[in-house]
């Protein structure tokens, strides 16, 4: 059976692990996405997080991802994406992480025919490296869809990359405003290399973070796809709010 876990930033770090611990479940932390963080010293911020996150399985950790192109044709854009996924991961390994969760940033506004073989090319040029670095660690890193309007884009880049330490994360939230294709399509495409999946609801055109069942989801359908497909994958509650994460809980539970 898939195992659940919330995310957590900043302030409700302690009352999200608490939770967590009562509960059984696993913990994304994302302070470590965030620029102003990764300038700072991390040194008191990863003992904070270590401390937390004491006797909790799995530790998910969100890389950074504003406005970082790891494909980029740019190598100085190439080069700070690097540096602030070196730091990122760094603090990931520090605090006990299993799965590292990084976008895809496929822009499908581009319609030149040769930049999605060019996209794949770049990126694992890029990821390649950290891949080997996360096996010495045992860490997942996850190529999480954001634009991108088809799985395959996803599924073609891992199996490409050929690496154990390469998998998938579905954001069901970024397909509903982004992709016409179901979340149940999603799954059985990625099936077993799906490894992580973000769960919140929203309209169908924002992305909204809201809680499960407060949006377009099928989630009877989208489950029931995980479920068949991808029985390994972490379900992770990505609300902005601890109180909206634990309504997504009760609200899994129910299926």
């Amino acid at each position: 059976m898939n195992q659940l876990a919330i995310n957590t930033v900043g302030e409700e770090l302690e009352a999200s692990a608490d939770f967590c611990k009562s509960e059984g479940l696993g913990l994304e932390v994302t302070d470590f996405a965030f620029p102003s963080i990764l300038d700072e010293d991390l040194t008191e911020r990863i003992e904070r997080h270590k401390k937390a996150v004491a006797g909790i399985s799995p530790i998910i950790s969100h890389g950074p991802f504003f406005d970082l192109v790891a494909s980029s044709l740019d190598p100085k854009i190439v080069e700070v994406s690097r540096l602030r996924h070196k730091a990122a991961f760094a603090a990931s390994i520090e605090i006990g992480a299993s799965y590292y969760i990084t976008h895809t940033n496929f822009m499908p506004l581009i319609r030149e025919s040769s930049y999605r073989k060019n996209w794949a090319g770049r990126m694992l040029d890029f990821w390649l490296p950290f891949a080997d670095d996360a096996g010495k660690s045992n860490i997942i890193i996850c190529f999480e869809n954001l634009w991108d309007p088809v799985p395959d884009i996803q599924a073609e880049l891992i199996v490409s990359g050929s690496h154990p330490h390469l998998r998938a994360s579905f954001d069901n939230g970024h397909a509903l405003v982004f992709s016409d294709l179901p979340s149940s399509q999603w799954t059985a495409t990625l099936g077993p290399l799906l490894a992580h999946c973000h769960l919140h609801d929203n309209s169908g055109e924002l992305d909204e973070h809201k809680p499960v069942g407060e949006g377009k989801e099928d989630w009877a359908g989208f489950l029931e796809a995980v479920q068949e497909y991808s029985p390994d994958a972490i379900l992770v509650a990505e609300s902005d709010r601890l109180n909206d994460n634990q309504q997504s809980i009760a609200k899994l539970r129910t299926f």
